[in-house]
């Protein structure tokens, strides 16, 4: 049955101007029409929209789907049995769908999680966002993954851990081979890092570029995409020579590792709402003191950097990182508005961090992210429009209806 959507502001996230008054057509799964009023087809069902905004469902570019109520390294792994952690995945998965985010790249699991929960949505056994997904985040020893002492785990893995870590190129290129094996769509893997370890801080580089080239290497010949945690210069300018698809974080980008990025043409995924958090809200929600203060730290710079890099011309997406005490799930709504707040953005740009620009790079684009004819009729329609008020995006309230396939699966029509 085809159904129309009249009367709404439409924003198609195409890098054209919205539309006023305009009309979305469905036909079963996917979308019919998408403009103004006068070119739109005849529909079986009409709903008057009037007042409201129609705009594609959202798509978060790094989810850790697993991640609810973390605060520090021993929440991720040590403290919940990974039976825990596939609970909260799955529940998670559903509240994400809820508030609007209808796809989704899952940066980072224990065990198989993030592949079993895209294969059960898939199947339409569980709620939640068509899911791209990633299995263990690829690490070194002293590197991002090495989360705990060395006198409590000494260079010993422990099953699941968030991360694998690998010593030197033929180990990189064998835990690429077993995630491929396992059915990983992104291969994700460190070489920095970061202010939520107090034992690797984010201006260190951790990963070689031999080990890093190889994970690029062995992933291109498998047709994989590599996804890299990148916050120092150095593992910023390593991971695009090295010919990542997508950089993680780059809190210290800078002249030369710009270049390297631009000359890469790879894009950039800040969670920049999530480090914001960390530096200004941690304290108040329970966040370790180190980790505060190594993102009040940061802060500023990472603001800058992702600025200097979107004035540039680099692809920026949307992405969480959401599920940690100081930013809860969903994020990716606080993410856009931080654009907008913080480095600058136009509402309109700052939407398509988190359509248009993230459904091409996590290679949903053919299917979703934009309002168009043949594409997928996921859609998030809003009481007000986030062109006006970027806040609006970030309102539980503000959610009228979020569509996904063609079908309701929160709020009414």
């Amino acid at each position: 049955m085809t159904l129309a959507l009249t009367n709404a502001l439409v924003i198609l996230c195409t890098g054209a101007d919205p539309i006023p008054g305009g009309t979305v057509v469905l036909d079963g799964e996917r979308i019919a029409y998408a403009g103004p009023a006068a070119g739109a087809p005849p529909a079986a069902r009409t709903v008057d929209c009037t007042g409201r905004t129609i705009m594609p469902g959202l798509v978060d570019a790094h989810v850790h789907f697993m991640y609810h109520e973390v605060s520090d390294n021993w929440s991720i792994e040590v403290t919940k049995p990974v039976e825990e952690a596939m609970l909260d995945a799955t529940l998670n998965a559903a509240l994400l769908l809820r508030r609007g985010v209808t796809s989704c790249r899952e940066v980072g699991t224990r065990g198989m999680i993030s592949i079993v929960l895209r294969d059960a949505i898939a199947a339409g056994r569980i709620p939640g966002p068509r899911t791209r997904a990633s299995k263990q985040i690829i690490s070194v020893w002293g590197g991002l993954g090495d989360f705990h002492p060395t006198h409590v785990f000494k260079r010993e893995q422990y099953l699941p851990a968030l991360t694998e870590i690998i010593t030197g190129p033929w180990e990189a290129r064998n835990a690429v081979r077993q995630h491929v094996k396992d059915g990983a769509d992104w291969i994700k893997c460190e070489a920095s890092g970061t202010g939520f370890n107090p034992l690797c801080p984010a201006d260190r580089d951790t990963m070689s570029f031999e080990e890093l080239k190889a994970i690029v290497d062995e992933a291109t010949e498998k047709n994989r995409p590599v996804a890299c945690h990148a916050e120092s210069k150095g593992s910023i300018i390593k991971a695009a020579r090295a010919g990542v698809r997508t950089i993680e974080h780059a809190v210290y980008l800078d002249d030369e590792s710009l270049e390297a990025v631009l000359e890469a043409g790879c894009a950039i995924c800040p969670t920049l709402g999530l480090y914001s958090a960390f530096a200004w809200e941690g304290a108040d929600t329970g966040m370790p003191p180190a980790v505060v203060a190594n993102h009040q730290a940061t802060n500023a710079r990472h603001v800058a950097s992702i600025k200097q890099a979107h004035d540039a011309g680099v692809t920026i997406i949307a992405g969480s990182d959401a599920g940690l005490s100081a930013f809860p799930q969903p994020g990716v709504h606080r993410e856009v508005c931080t654009y907008v707040e913080r480095v600058g953005m136009s509402a309109h740009d700052a939407l398509l961090t988190a359509t248009r620009n993230a459904s091409r790079v996590i290679g949903l684009g053919d299917e979703v992210g934009t309002l168009e004819a043949g594409k997928l009729a996921d859609l998030l329609i809003l009481r007000e429009s986030p062109l006006d008020r970027i806040r609006a995006l970030a309102e539980e309230e503000s959610v009228v209806a979020v569509l996904q396939g063609g079908k309701v699966v929160a709020g009414a029509l």
